[in-house]
């Protein structure tokens, strides 16, 4: 049953300082960025409805369904903390609204990744466009709002400002709170500390700060429902029907997607769970891993890799137990997986791009997890260097890597617990559902593979900047390409690209190959896999080249598949 109530700003933000309202373990973090908050607060002042805020309200004496954790006032993000005693005073527990009322908090009382909030006290009030923005105290001055100083004004108008008086939110707040309200008191000081001669100025500090103070203090803005529970229900039972609240109300506003619903109903079974999934993130960021991405993982290893939002409704409670239950074992699979990667060399590939796909990682991870001492690195190295040559985790590929192609994947390995690495059994799989899938690597497909992927090969994970044509395409005139067969794929082919650094590529231009290699010295030829034959550099000889070097690169491809541990 719920009841509603109506707050000021400053009440609800005096009962957050107070930790009278708290976010619940179910709720995910702050996402809102700079822009939205900035807007947030120009709807206050506009005096639009912003939508109500809805608490679970817990009463002094009992023990609160979920951990809690304090509202941020730097936008960094806080540990829950369990609750083990009774509450001593009743507690707000916010299911829908945190996004608005942090907002609120960091913009009166704390700052956002380094910046305060500032309020153009030259703002517009006569169209009602108030400006704030979030900036860094040296460099809040000394700006102009062009649209405003060209706007036209009608005669009974006062006279718009096209210069900015930026001043901090927080300092503004904090001396109407200390003065009671006292606006004239406050617009006489900031008058005098900023020099403001002018009539039109003066008025529009006076009526910004007016309408500041009374949407903050006197103004009841915020809605509240407060929702209670019949506390002899099961607590279990009260806290998914909490977190199935918090998934109806998410489906408007900034929306949840499906896995941060998981993680909520999780947290819902097990407030332990929080700390669990933070720390897997915290300890695998160098690999990309999210809060995610971890939750897929545990699916996975739990042989639910396409579970979803209702299966929790069933096997929830299990399904938190195994993480919690598992939580070393799984920690020490994500570490084996890590040195599975560094052993082969693949480390890099992940670690330097978070657009990488993490489907590979989970099938890693739970061979690594149920199949402990049988580590076959060599075949577990070939099929993962030959899939993601591939494109087998990439969209387009023939199916979608993170539904059917995990599952195809997953139920090989399931079927293969206890026996050795199934590599040609997960090759089928691929040969008979996607468009194409070769396990032969020869200079005659090498475009036919992930470019990307071939060129981490042939640069051993080096981090060069982007492809550049080794025989410029203007030396392969027209009529050269005609005489000699030439076609554009053949320019645009790997065997034509380099990676070279910003520098290297604007120095190299459209040099002639010849010319460009005498101002390099020997180990350019040997890092980018260049013939050495000089005939072969030639505009004339370029088809010659082209075979010699594709044929380096797929050498070098296939000698790192070869079997065997590193």
């Amino acid at each position: 049953m719920a009841g509603w109530k109506t707050k000021t700003v400053n009440e609800v933000v005096s009962k957050i300082r107070a930790g009278k309202f708290v976010l619940p373990v179910i709720q995910r973090r702050l996402v809102w960025r700079e822009d939205a908050m900035t807007k947030l607060f120009d709807t206050l002042l506009k005096e639009h409805s912003f939508g109500a805020i809805i608490v679970l309200k817990e009463e002094a004496g009992r023990l609160p369904l979920f951990e809690a954790r304090e509202f941020t006032d730097d936008g960094e993000p806080r540990k829950s903390h369990p609750q083990t005693n009774l509450l001593e005073d009743e507690q707000f527990f916010v299911i829908d609204g945190q996004q608005r009322l942090q907002t609120f908090y960091i913009g009166l009382c704390g700052s956002f990744v380094g910046k305060q909030l500032y309020f153009d006290l030259y703002s517009d009030f006569q169209r009602a466009e108030f400006d704030f923005k979030f900036a860094l105290p040296a460099r809040r001055r000394a700006s102009v709002n062009r649209e405003r100083a060209e706007r036209p004004i009608a005669e009974a108008e006062i006279q718009t400002v096209g210069e900015c008086l930026w001043y901090p939110v927080g300092d503004l707040y904090e001396k109407l709170s200390l003065l009671g309200g006292n606006v004239r008191k406050i617009v006489d000081e900031i008058i005098r500390e900023e020099n403001v001669d002018a009539d039109n100025k003066r008025e529009h500090i006076r009526e910004n700060i007016a309408r500041f103070n009374r949407n903050i203090f006197d103004l009841e803005n915020i809605g509240i429902s407060e929702v209670n529970i019949d506390s002899t229900t099961d607590p279990i039972e009260n806290r998914q029907r909490m977190v199935e609240l918090f998934r109806r109300l998410n489906s408007e506003g900034t929306r949840l997607n499906a896995l941060d619903l998981v993680a909520s109903r999780l947290k819902g079974f097990d407030n332990r769970m929080e700390d669990f999934l933070d720390r897997i993130v915290r300890e695998n960021v160098d690999i990309r891993l999210t809060q995610d991405e971890a939750i897929k993982l545990i699916m996975t290893l739990q042989d639910k890799p396409l579970a979803s939002v209702s299966d929790l409704d069933i096997d929830g409670e299990k399904f938190a137990g195994f993480a919690l239950d598992n939580a070393d074992k799984i920690r020490a699979t994500l570490a084996n997986v890590r040195d599975f990667l560094r052993r082969t060399r693949d480390y890099g590939w992940f670690a330097l791009s978070s657009a990488r796909s993490p489907v590979p990682l989970y099938l890693l991870a739970y061979r690594f997890h149920h199949d402990e001492s049988r580590r076959d690195f060599g075949q577990m190295r070939r099929w993962l260097r030959l899939s993601l040559l591939n494109g087998i985790f990439r969209r387009g590929c023939g199916w979608t890597p993170s539904e059917r192609g995990l599952k195809l994947l997953h139920d090989v390995l399931k079927n293969s617990r206890g026996k050795n690495f199934p590599t040609e059994e997960l090759f089928d799989v691929c040969k008979k559902n996607l468009h194409a899938f070769r396990t032969d690597i020869t200079a005659a497909n090498l475009d036919d593979l992930s470019r990307d992927y071939v060129f981490y090969l042939m640069y051993d994970a080096a981090d060069f900047s982007s492809p550049v044509h080794i025989q410029p395409r203007s030396r392969l005139t027209p009529s050269l390409c005609k005489r000699c067969g030439i076609s554009e794929a053949m320019i645009d082919s790997v065997a034509n690209l380099h990676l070279l650094n910003r520098d290297d590529s604007v120095d190299k231009g459209e040099r002639r190959l010849r010319d460009w290699i005498a101002r390099t010295d020997q180990s350019y030829l040997t890092r980018h896999l260049i013939p050495a034959d000089e005939n072969l550099w030639k505009p004339g000889n370029f088809k010659k080249f082209l075979a010699a070097r594709a044929q380096m690169i797929a050498d070098k491809i296939c000698d790192s598949m070869r079997l065997g541990d590193d």
